[in-house]
């Protein structure tokens, strides 16, 4: 007897599911999430009628605006692990016009991703695509905590205070804080947690969190950029004021880069004035975003040998080597 034709197969298999089941799987596969009761209805009547097919189901679903974001998303992700599998830092990242801040944050840090154990400050809230993309990854251990608390598979997840952490000193080779400095000590009922301003409160997280990090670990952050301002639930500052806050708070700045939304999209600022940069003026969220790597404050770093060299690099990138005649 001869073998099935795979394509044969193929309609077969589809066919053995469910109108319920298909609607279900073809949001879960191209939106990444269930659908909402209104669509599923809508999709099942279609079905039943013969007003819809399951081929047109799934033209709509790639076709429709949402989809647009989650292959951006999926696209910087396979883009960072890439990076990362060749030891690469990428700088100078790209992002349509019109998106948010996550298609360069995301793609920066998980970049830069150490294999350790590595701790996520404010996962409840973060970008679900940028936490599986943190669980494949697969790091040797991978904490999250906040204030609130949240499921997250593949994680340990602790309900605390980034002020006060009930982790020993030197626990984890890597900390991570992506869209989450600028919150604390803010007004975080957005949140659903009691507003508690605290004018310190971010200094006094990246010294704990310093407290909780290796002495040759690395703290990666990102935080929304441009003119000073306490917006209430969040506070803007531009790279002078981040800066100063990162070395008050004991930390050595080893790479930072800052990202523009303009006209043609996000782009590298390397010359970046901050007037007239406001939150939500230019897209959905941020205007401009700074990406920085901050490690424990050693003077050792800079005299070591090779040290300035290795610094130089990392802050200048390609500038470094046009600086250098290469």
């Amino acid at each position: 007897m001869s073998a099935i034709d795979p394509r044969l197969r193929a309609h077969l298999e589809i066919g053995e599911s469910s109108d319920e089941r298909f609607v279900e799987a073809a949001f879960e596969l191209v939106l990444r999430r269930p659908p909402d009761t209104d669509a599923r209805e809508i999709a099942l009547s279609r079905f039943a009628d013969g007003t819809l097919s399951r081929a047109a189901l799934l033209r709509d679903l790639v076709t429709a605006p949402e989809f647009d974001r989650v292959r951006q998303l999926d696209d910087v992700i396979a883009f960072a692990r890439g990076a990362r599998t060749r030891g690469e830092r990428p700088r100078h990242l790209l992002a349509s016009p019109g998106t948010d801040e996550r298609l360069i944050e995301v793609p920066w840090v998980l970049s830069r991703l150490r294999s350790g154990c590595v701790l996520e400050v404010g996962y409840a809230f973060a970008e679900p695509a940028y936490l599986a993309g943190l669980v494949e990854a697969a790091p040797e251990e991978l904490v999250g905590v906040d204030l609130a608390e949240a499921e997250v598979p593949g994680f340990e997840t602790v309900s605390a205070d980034a002020r006060e952490l009930p982790f020993p000193d030197g626990s984890f080779d890597q900390i991570l804080l992506v869209s989450t400095l600028e919150h604390i000590g803010a007004d975080n009922e957005l949140y659903g947690s009691p507003a508690s301003p605290d004018e310190n409160g971010r200094r006094a997280a990246l010294r704990e969190l310093r407290r909780v990090l290796r002495p040759d670990g690395s703290l990666l952050v990102t935080v929304p950029l441009g003119e000073p301002g306490d917006h209430g639930w969040f506070r803007q500052d531009d790279i002078g004021g981040w800066t100063q806050l990162f070395t008050r708070a004991g930390y050595f700045v080893e790479e930072q880069e800052a990202y523009e939304l303009g006209e043609e999209g996000w782009r590298s600022a390397p010359t970046f004035d901050p007037r007239g940069v406001v939150y939500g003026t230019r897209g959905p969220a941020a205007s401009a975003v700074l990406c920085v790597e901050l490690s424990p404050r050693r003077v050792r770093r800079l005299i070591s040998p090779g040290g300035v060299r290795r610094t130089a690099r990392r802050r200048l990138g390609p500038r470094y080597r046009r600086l250098r005649g290469v």
